[in-house]
């Protein structure tokens, strides 16, 4: 079967981190990392493997002035939340990166992969403080720039884990994008209160995110394996504020960027627990993927970007 080629996620940490492959059906790949160098070195090498590198510098800003000297390779800047940091620095902090990036016209990308999440009494997880440190910043960026100006600008958290039901409605209402590992995030509550979702990941195959996905541990945290491919291929480019419009898609106009699969089956599959989004009845042709619950993933073919054979 042909899809379109999925988009990887990757912090990198050192100039010699492997990046992912094309032969896993990746097409592109998100890049993170606090140092410019490095994240330069990593984007020529996802360059030069085929790939769409789509690197974020991590560096904290408090002016929109201070942009220009960062030499940022992309327009967009990370912010990485502190656990260690009291609420109020905090919020302080990432209060004045949001404005800054906001004025020039920056997505702010607010890293929290690493935040440390509360326990209750039972021993399960709760929803982190640094969330609502998150969503207080996102409040008073609002008030200093206005709501239109603020929400124009696509902002990300990216690492997000546990949240309240009243946390996923104030994402949506600050119009905030998520991406999540497979299996941490309650996905049916971010859907049902209108946030962009995407997934990140950088498996060795890509299908294992999406049945993550699809059998996570916890019901609220699953999803059909629709929704999960859509949030690992099309979900992450409409999340670039610099992407085409129609990436991640095989739609006429849109660049050729696929993946050939060999699966054993396909079929319409949807978490158990949670209610159908789209039909599974054949009649409705809703697009068919591959099997999940066949012990064999799917495997790549060949690869295609913008037209260009980059594995077979």
């Amino acid at each position: 079967m042909i899809t379109p080629a999925f988009v990887a996620h990757q912090r990198i940490t050192d100039s010699g981190q492997q990046i992912v492959s094309p032969a896993q059906g990746y097409g592109a790949v998100e890049l993170l990392a606090d140092n410019a160098q490095t994240l330069n070195d990593a984007a020529t090498r996802a360059s030069e493997s085929g790939l769409v590198p789509l690197p974020i510098l991590v560096h904290p800003v408090t002016e929109a002035s201070d942009i220009p000297s960062v030499e940022a390779p992309r327009p967009c800047l990370g912010i990485e939340v502190d656990p260690a940091q009291d609420h109020a620095a905090q919020v302080e902090a990432i209060t004045a990166h949001l404005v800054a990036c906001s004025e020039a016209r920056y997505q702010a990308v607010v890293v929290c992969e690493d935040r440390v999440v509360d326990t209750d009494e039972t021993g399960e997880g709760t929803p982190s403080s640094t969330i609502d440190a998150i969503l207080e910043a996102a409040q008073r960026a609002t008030d200093t720039l206005g709501e239109r100006a603020f929400r124009s600008r696509g902002h990300r958290l990216v690492g997000v884990g546990e949240l309240s039901d009243e946390q996923s409605e104030s994402l949506a209402r600050h119009a905030l994008s998520v991406s999540s590992r497979p299996g941490a995030a309650p996905l049916t509550a971010l859907a049902r209160s209108g946030v962009p979702v995407t997934l990140i990941t950088d498996a060795d195959n890509p299908w294992q995110a999406v049945k993550d996905a699809l059998e996570a541990e916890e019901p609220s945290h699953r999803t059909s394996a629709r929704a999960a491919f859509l949030a690992l291929t099309r979900g992450v480019w409409r999340a670039q504020r610099d992407a085409q419009p129609l990436a991640g898609q095989l739609a006429p106009g849109a660049e050729a960027s696929l993946a050939m699969w060999d699966a054993e089956s396909l079929m319409v599959q949807q978490a158990q627990g949670t209610g159908a989004s789209w039909s599974t009845d054949p009649r409705a042709r809703t697009p068919a993927l591959p099997a999940l619950d066949d012990p064999r993933l799917p495997v790549c073919e060949r690869t295609v970007v913008n037209g260009n054979v980059i594995f077979e």
